[in-house]
């Protein structure tokens, strides 16, 4: 009796030492994650300005190769991160993309899209790019896919993204779907003429 006594009070001091244990908060960031972060700060504060204003000097002179070199450059160094009011991610990666579409390598662009999407999931234009990206290589499965998730997730009544996913349904002969976008188009605008014709066809 004596020994299941002292045996229980060890379980019992065992399991209270485990619940502290887990209730104990994690600790905080170490003095080197503290230093590193600074580091990298100050860098920041010294670098993203200088390439900020140089990726948008090439892309106004239509240096691609020059802006695809420093955007990668701002994307490595976080400056999104790092001030989104002076860097703001959907400007980086949206430019890093066009500049990409202009050397044609549109599945470099793809990758970039993708990456700021990531970052800022709920942008627009972010993918509307990433559309034209697919569209350039053929991937119209995925273009459709794009434009549908713009309709159902983000902007219900998006003219353009409508216009164009009505115009890739009759291409692939979804014609069912077609006529259900392209009454959606007039019932937003009963004047729109390319809707009312484009429908009168799909019948």
């Amino acid at each position: 009796m004596y020994k299941k006594g002292v045996l229980f009070k060890l379980f019992l001091v065992a399991l209270s030492a485990l619940i502290v244990s887990m209730c104990v908060p994690p600790s905080g960031p170490s003095a080197e994650d503290i230093a590193e972060k600074a580091r990298i700060d100050s860098v920041r504060n010294v670098r993203c300005p200088r390439l900020m204003s140089s990726a948008a000097e090439y892309y106004n002179a239509r240096d691609w190769e020059s802006t695809v070199r420093v955007y990668g450059e701002v994307v490595d160094l976080g400056c999104g991160e790092w001030d989104t009011t002076y860097a703001p991610p959907e400007e980086i990666y949206q430019y890093y993309g066009i500049a990409y579409e202009h050397m044609d390598k549109f599945d470099s662009s793809e990758y970039v899209l993708l990456k700021g999407i990531e970052k800022i999931p709920n942008n627009i234009d972010l993918r509307i790019r990433l559309a034209y990206a697919y569209k350039r290589q053929g991937k119209t499965d995925q273009e459709i896919v794009e434009y549908e998730r713009i309709l159902d997730e983000l902007d219900p009544n998006n003219i353009r993204v409508m216009t164009d996913l009505a115009t890739l349904y009759r291409k692939e002969g979804r014609y069912e779907e077609q006529i259900r976008v392209l009454q959606k188009l007039i019932k937003i605008n009963p004047a729109n003429e390319a809707a009312i014709a484009d429908l009168t066809t799909a019948f």
